[in-house]
């Protein structure tokens, strides 16, 4: 509470002053200095720099801008920021390593391709600090970023978040630490970068609780509605599941070019470079491990197997990669005439897997892959755009795999409302990881050979960027698909499943009242081995407005919501998610009311989460088969970002 009131004091004095200003008598004018801009990018790890992308400073919803929501919109969980997380919506989830450990933390992990590397002639700096009470069981988010200019061809940067949720029911805690730094440089005609990332997680797992009775008829089992939740029981005490994931990445290029004269206003010419082809070189290493422990000597009623009896679990997996690319391009920039670009690149991927328990060790072989692939792309014009790329295996254990995508982009206007409309299709053979072919722990014993499965997606969409709507459909067809059964084992299943997805963002406003929603329809042809609801649904009422001329007002509630299903459920020994047919979750709608605001290079916001509970939609508030969404929160945030 000192804190939240400290936060209170420094925002009500800075409204303060500043509405002061408002209203005093106006100064003479003087002229306006020019508006700091500033952008910043990302690395594509074959080709360097890609697309610019927004500077995080979002004003709308910013209340709801953490891992977890930006992930996707509904998302199977245990409700405490940093635990394990997989989406409900299908053509949200992400695989972004070659383990079967590490998606479920795909929300929450910093890559070389996430980190963003800044232009600006000033340093640009962000502090970010997140909470939620109650008191002892604070859920607090703390990120730190800087960048700066050394010169005018070096820039250097620096991320650090913290995540530590006590959890609102026993046996759940997370801590999660990442972030990193990085340094670019930029000439003529050499550039560099470089980024050395960093993600530590640690989670105590429940295995959810023992009765979700607790939840839905506390009088049943307890003769009382009315008990703190972090008295209910959970199905494991002792167990703590730890997670890194690090990556050192360096890549450099070097183009060949043209220069060519460009008049200035002031009739002086200029020479410019036009790149004509570039050579790059990329190095890559991910190391990735989990830790798996148990206090207890066997967990009966939970786990069926304890192949080591008498041991403590602890459970050891090892994965790295070292990655070398060499690619060339033949840029857009010059060869306007042959309306496209060109690359190519050679990758070859060193990997080893290492496996140990308390008492035994499962050492992988490593493997050497080679994969060949290359992109032909219009980058570059007003009405389309499109890129067409792929890549095959040509050496090692995934010798054959490959993947062919194409996207087209069109922009037009009719009247003068603009349009943007896009297709796209892909078609992949893949193989399984390895740890799906050949597994070891304390719990759970497994040796497959698995055959290739196949993807074969399309996807459209159509949007009216001035009226903020869009409307998407994505469509896939899976051929052999591997899945976690009802026993947590992966199995593949010898036919066909199809998954078509219509989704929909339409944002209206009527003076100052606003209706944002985001909602998607699913279907899939079989619901036994890929269960999902057939409708999400996020949706935001609320009232924006200027008060004293300088401060943004943003009030209102909104409201997350899927259609019941028998979602999966979570395995702390394998940190997978799988199959069960026992309890259906859904059809529960989660509300946050808030107020949200934005005062010049400040935000800050109050929210009180899930404060519907109790009072409509009943006691189902399960994320997934016993594992509860967290009871009514009061929740607070701050903002602050400083640049030239």
């Amino acid at each position: 509470m000192k804190r939240l009131l400290l936060l209170i004091l420094v925002f009500i004095s800075l409204v303060s002053v500043h509405a002061q200003m408002a209203l005093a008598s106006p100064a003479p004018e003087t002229p306006k200095k020019p508006e700091y801009r500033i952008t910043n990018w990302r690395v594509d790890e074959r080709y360097g720099r890609a697309d610019t992308v927004p500077v995080d400073t979002l004003i709308t919803s910013y209340q709801d801008n953490n891992p977890v929501n930006n992930y996707s919109i509904a998302n199977s969980w245990n409700g405490n920021l940093g635990s394990p997380l997989q989406s409900k919506i299908y053509f949200d989830r992400t695989i972004r390593s070659l383990t079967m450990f590490s998606a479920a933390y795909d929300a929450y992990t910093i890559l070389p391709e996430d980190v963003r590397y800044f232009d600006s002639k000033s340093p640009f700096s962000q502090l970010v600090y997140r909470s939620a009470l109650p008191r002892y069981r604070e859920e607090d988010y703390l990120k730190l970023l800087l960048s700066m200019s050394v010169n005018r061809h070096v820039t250097v940067g620096g991320l650090f978040n913290y995540i530590y949720g006590r959890g609102q029911y026993a046996n759940q805690s997370s801590s999660l630490m990442n972030g990193g730094v990085w340094a670019s440089y930029t000439g003529k005609r050499y550039e560099c970068l470089g980024s050395v990332m960093f993600n530590s997680f640690k989670n105590f797992d429940n295995g959810g609780i023992t009765n979700p009775l607790y939840i839905t008829d506390p009088q049943a089992i307890v003769g009382s509605a009315s008990f703190e939740s972090w008295n209910i029981p959970t199905n494991l005490t002792g167990a703590q599941t730890k997670y890194h994931n690090y990556n050192y990445f360096f890549h450099q290029r070097y183009s060949l070019g043209v220069e060519r004269p460009r008049t200035l206003p002031n009739d002086s010419i200029v020479y410019d470079f036009i790149p004509v082809t570039t050579f790059s070189h990329s190095i890559r290493f991910e190391d990735i491990g989990r830790n798996y422990t148990e206090k207890d000597s066997i967990t009966t009623g939970f786990y069926q197997n304890n192949y080591f009896s008498g041991k403590f679990t602890n459970d050891n997996l090892r994965y790295w990669s070292l990655k070398n690319t060499l690619a060339v391009t033949f840029e857009e920039a010059y060869n306007r005439k042959l309306m496209f670009g060109l690359k190519a690149f050679v990758e070859y991927d060193l990997r080893h897997y290492n496996l140990t328990t308390d008492t035994f060790q499962l050492r992988y072989f490593y493997s050497n892959n080679l994969k060949v692939g290359g992109v032909l792309s219009k980058e570059e014009g007003k009405y389309i755009k499109y890129n067409f790329n792929g890549y095959v295996y040509v050496l090692g254990p995934q010798i054959g795999e490959f993947g062919l995508y194409g996207n087209i982009y069109g922009f037009f206007n009719i009247g003068k409302e603009p349009f943007e409309v896009s297709g796209g299709a892909a078609f992949m053979k893949n193989s399984n990881f390895s740890l799906e072919g050949k597994y070891l722990s304390n719990h759970f014993a497994w040796l497959n050979n698995f055959d290739f499965f196949y993807q074969t997606q399309f996807n459209g969409r159509l949007s009216m960027p001035k009226r903020n709507i869009s409307v998407g459909v994505n469509f896939e067809n899976i051929s052999n698909y591997i899945y976690y059964g009802y026993d947590a084992k992966p199995a593949q299943y010898d036919g066909n499943i199809q998954v078509l997805a219509i989704d929909a963002t339409i944002n209206l406003k009527a003076w100052w009242l606003h209706w944002d929603n985001k909602l998607v329809y699913q279907m899939t042809s079989n619901p036994e081995l890929l269960p999902l609801p057939d409708l999400a649904l996020y949706t935001n009422l609320y009232y924006k407005g200027v008060w004293f001329k300088v401060l943004t007002a943003q009030i209102g509630v909104s409201c997350r919501y899927t259609t019941a299903y028998y979602g999966p459920t979570y395995m702390p020994a394998t940190g997978i998610f799988y199959l069960q047919n026992e309890m259906m979750v859904g059809n529960y709608p989660e509300m946050n009311v808030y107020a949200n605001f934005h005062l010049k290079r400040m935000r800050f916001y109050v929210q009180y989460y899930h404060w519907n509970k109790g009072l409509f939609g009943g006691n189902n508030y399960f994320s997934m088969p016993n594992y509860p969404i967290n009871p009514g929160t009061f929740q607070f945030g701050l903002s602050w970002t400083f640049h030239g």
